[in-house]
Formats: structure tokens, C-alpha cells, sequence
């Protein structure tokens, strides 16, 4: 299984990295340069790849590497994947190989009636690689690959500019470590895209677009310890998987990273009682917290208010003003959005939080491991049903005539569902999936609550962009406020009846 970090760096830092003090303080051995073209071939309707495996044959002169790889994982830069390689006579496949790469990779694909591939490549990859060895003060072994060339597909290019960090001996937690060594001197940008990916992307033309959040996988058997660490990855999964997505201007992209990040502060708050977060980390979580929270208050702004407003046609010329004006701020807002996951603090971020995930850094914290040695089966149970006791408090002490009140109920229903959502995998029962069911229906009533009252902030902060539509500002200010008023005792209900009951797991 390789593993190593992929760092993309900008044109300008293509020579400074060679000199980045972390890469050569520890190199044993001179940067060597080669030229190399991989071409990447497939089926027509590219089984291999939709199967999760690409097949590259790598020329460098006359020496020719056929590789079948893929599978495993990407987060925070690093990969992990399978390699099956040999060397082969030219630069097209060897059939007769890469029937026997494919039995052992893919049998089930093997199996079959035998893959037909295509005469052509589906992209090709020209690049000069600079690669050096480096040995880390604790013995680690790592490989520095830097490549720079450009994918091409018929008349479409793509420029490759990566930093490749390969762990030869030693934890791959080290590489996060080096890697966050690197972008202090080098400003670097993570690449959980392999080049595989965007030559398949360049070859069908494919768009960024929004990523939901996978299921959890967790055994039964293994420790807290080890099912926080998947949780914890799984939510930093989706915020990286919508990167590009934001960075090409997804409104839903956006929405999606949010998500990630919402269920990765919701998971460090059910286990905040054990696991203490770097201050440093914690800081820069709320700050990216921030900046999406207000690029996404005026996306539903605009797709969810305004549409519904009760206008006659007379109103409409004004109301196009006002809606022009609330567009240009939610670009605003999304433009900083894409300024601050294109920054270095947001790279920092992404590598302290997936280096202190992958080394276990709360082992390192100095509190007990008594808790986070238990069973996942028993913890999960017990975390679930605190998070629900929270809820029933809120639920039975706070004045729910104020909607300040239900919006602490709402957020503390919500880390209930993802607690729920985050041990999935260890839940039964119908009595659990109905409690589901509620907090999520119950989390969209609160929610349309909650939202009028953001939207009556920013109704106050138009009134200085579109002062001359002060009137039309004020009726929709009494609009928002009319439906709160009118959801507020209906939600009330729901809360009193419905989530201060116990439930199971």
C-alpha cells in the first residue's frame, strides 16, 4: 500500500521548494531530474476507473512501468492506494500483465468476461520529476517527488505542479508534520485530487460539484479511541471533498463544507469531557465556522425569503433592487469564503487537524485513556444518551415562549442527530430510528424559526446598502417577524410533546 501527501504549489514556488529549509535540512541524497510521459488507458466506457483503478504505463527513455492502482483513500493530501507494477517492453499495455494486475486487484472484475481496452489513451500526463530522499531525525524514510508538466487530452490541458511526500520506512502520521514544516516556509495548497482524477476529469468534462457526508464505518469491536478517529476523518472528508466545489463558486458546495464542519465541531463536543483540541486548531475551526456561516445566511436569504414574500406586481421593480443588492453581498461574502480556503491558515488548518487525527494527538494530551480504551459498542450508547438528556434538559428548563430558547434546543437536537448519524453503523431498533426521524423533522421546523431571525439581520444590514427601499425593508421585516410569531407555538408544542421524551439506541 503507497501512501504519501500530495501538496500543490503555485508557479512561483517551483524553485523556492527545492530550497525549503524542512526538505533539505534532512536530505540524504541530491535531487535527480527525469523526464517521463504516463499514459492512462481504459475501457470506452472507462470500467477501470469506475471501478475506482486507473492503468498507466510510464515511459522515461526506453524504460517502460505498467501500474494498475487505486482503491484506498485520500484525505488531507494523503493517499493511500494500491500499486501493482512491472516492467513492460513499449509504451502500450501488456495484456497478458494486466490480466494478472487485475486478478489480483480487482477478481471480481477479473472474473468476468475480460476487459477490451481502448487503442488510445484517455489523457496523458508530460511532466519532469525532481526526486530526493530525505531521513527524518526518528528514522522516518520519505521520497520528495516534485512534478511539473501539464495533463492533455486531445486539445484540452491542465498544468501539474504537485509536491509528492512518500513514506519509504516510518508512520505516514509523520508526513502531515513535514508537510506543515514545508508550507511555513512554502505556502502550499493541499491535493486530495490525484492526477489520475483530473485527467479522467479533463477527458469527460466533468465540474466540480457538491459532496454529502458518507456513512461512518465502525466495528463493534474497536475502541473509542479508534471509531473518534473515523468520525473525526469521515467529517474532515467532506469539507475537503468540496474544495473545488466552493473554489469554483458551488452555492451547494458551500453548503455541503459547512456540514463537514459542523459535524466535526458537533463530534469534538460529544467527547469534550476526554479530548482536549490544540487551542491554535480550535481558533482557526471557529474562524472558518464563521466565514462560511455568513456567505450561507444570505444564500438562503435570497433562495428562501425572498421568493416568498406576499408583493403585489407594483412592488416587484423594488424588490428586484433589493434582491440585486442582496446578491451582490452574498458574492461578497462567498468571494472571502474562497479567499480563506485558498489561504495558507486554511492549509495549516486542514494538515494540523489530519496530523493531530492520524497520531491520535488526544493520546498525547496527558488525560486518562481509560475512556477512549473502551469498546465503541458500549461507549456509543452512553455518549448518544447524554447528548438526548441534554436535549430533554434544554427541552424542560428553558423558556420556550422565546426563540432564543428553542434555538438551544435546536442546536442541542442537532448534535444529538449527528451523534446518532456518527454510530449508525452500531444502532437498532425502530425506537432509534424513529428518534432520528424526529430530531431531523424537528431540526427543519426550529430551523425555519431560526432562519427568520437571521434574515431580519440582514433586512438591518441592507438598510445601509439600499437606504431608498427603507419601506420595503420594513414590510419585510414584519413579514419575518409574523412568521415567527406564527411558528413559535406550534414548535413549542412539538418540543414539549415530542423531545422531552426518552429515547433509545
Amino acid at each position: 500500500m503507497e501512501s504519501e501527501i500530495k501538496l500543490s504549489i503555485d508557479a512561483a514556488s517551483v524553485t523556492q521548494i527545492k530550497k525549503n529549509p524542512a526538505l533539505r535540512a534532512s536530505a540524504v541524497s541530491k535531487p535527480t531530474d527525469r523526464e517521463h510521459v504516463d499514459r492512462y488507458f481504459d475501457t470506452e466506457g472507462h470500467t477501470l476507473w469506475k471501478h475506482g483503478f486507473a492503468l498507466r504505463v510510464r515511459s522515461s527513455g526506453e524504460h517502460h512501468v505498467q501500474t494498475l492502482k487505486g482503491g484506498g483513500s485520500a484525505l488531507a493530501g494523503l493517499h493511500r492506494r494500491t500499486e501493482i507494477e512491472s516492467d513492460v517492453v513499449s509504451e502500450t499495455p501488456d495484456l497478458a500483465l494486466f490480466a494478472r494486475q487485475l486478478a489480483e486487484a480487482l477478481p471480481e472484475l477479473a472474473a468476468g468476461a475480460g476487459l477490451q481496452l481502448a487503442d488510445e489513451p484517455v489523457f496523458v500526463n508530460r511532466s519532469k520529476r525532481t526526486s530526493w530522499m530525505l531521513a527524518l531525525a526518528d528514522g522516518t524514510h520519505v521520497e520528495v517527488a516534485l512534478d511539473v508538466g501539464e495533463l492533455q487530452r486531445g486539445e484540452h490541458r491542465a498544468q501539474v505542479r504537485e509536491l509528492e511526500l512518500e513514506i519509504k520506512s516510518g508512520d505516514p502520521a509523520r508526513l502531515f508534520e513535514l508537510a506543515q514544516q514545508v508550507h511555513q516556509a512554502t505556502p502550499v495548497r493541499i491535493e486530495n485530487v490525484s492526477k489520475a482524477e483530473r485527467g479522467y476529469a479533463l477527458a469527460q468534462d466533468t465540474k466540480p460539484h457538491a459532496v454529502k457526508a458518507t456513512p461512518v464505518t465502525l466495528k463493534r469491536k474497536a475502541s473509542l479511541g479508534e471509531a473518534l478517529g473515523a468520525i473525526l476523518l469521515n467529517c474532515l472528508q467532506q469539507m475537503q471533498a468540496n474544495e473545488r466545489p466552493v473554489l469554483a463558486g458551488d452555492i451547494e458546495g458551500l453548503h455541503q463544507m459547512r456540514v463537514g464542519l459542523r459535524r466535526l465541531r458537533a463530534a469534538l463536543a460529544m467527547v469534550r469531557e476526554m479530548v482536549t483540541l490544540p487551542e491554535p486548531l480550535g481558533a482557526d475551526i471557529e474562524w472558518l465556522a464563521a466565514e462560511l456561516g455568513d456567505a450561507r445566511n444570505w444564500d438562503v436569504f435570497i433562495a428562501s425569503v425572498l421568493p416568498g414574500l406576499p408583493l403585489e406586481e407594483r412592488h416587484q421593480p423594488a424588490l428586484a433592487r433589493l434582491e440585486a443588492a442582496a446578491r451582490e453581498e452574498a458574492e461578497r461574502h462567498r468571494a472571502k469564503v474562497r479567499s480563506a480556503v485558498g489561504s495558507p491558515r486554511y492549509t495549516a488548518l486542514l494538515l494540523g487537524l489530519a496530523g493531530w487525527i492520524s497520531a491520535r494527538g488526544w493520546q498525547q494530551a496527558g488525560l486518562a485513556p481509560e475512556p477512549l480504551a473502551q469498546k465503541v459498542a458500549k461507549a456509543a450508547p452512553q455518549l448518544v444518551q447524554h447528548a438526548s438528556a441534554r436535549v430533554r434538559k434544554r427541552a424542560r428548563s428553558h423558556d420556550l415562549t422565546q426563540a432564543d430558547s428553542l434555538h438551544k434546543v435546536r442546536i442541542a437536537a442537532k448534535k444529538e442527530r449527528y451523534a446518532r448519524e456518527f454510530f449508525a453503523a452500531l444502532e437498532s431498533g425502530k425506537r432509534a430510528s424513529r428518534r432520528h426521524d424526529l430530531l431531523s423533522s424537528m431540526q427543519d421546523e426550529l430551523g425555519e424559526i431560526n432562519d427568520a431571525f437571521v434574515a431580519r439581520e440582514l433586512v438591518a444590514q441592507l438598510r445601509e446598502r439600499v437606504p431608498q427601499e427603507a419601506a420595503l425593508l420594513g414590510f419585510i421585516e414584519g413579514v419575518l417577524a409574523a412568521r415567527a410569531l406564527d411558528a413559535l407555538p406550534r414548535a413549542r408544542k412539538h418540543v414539549k410533546h415530542r423531545l422531552r421524551e426518552r429515547a433509545g439506541f
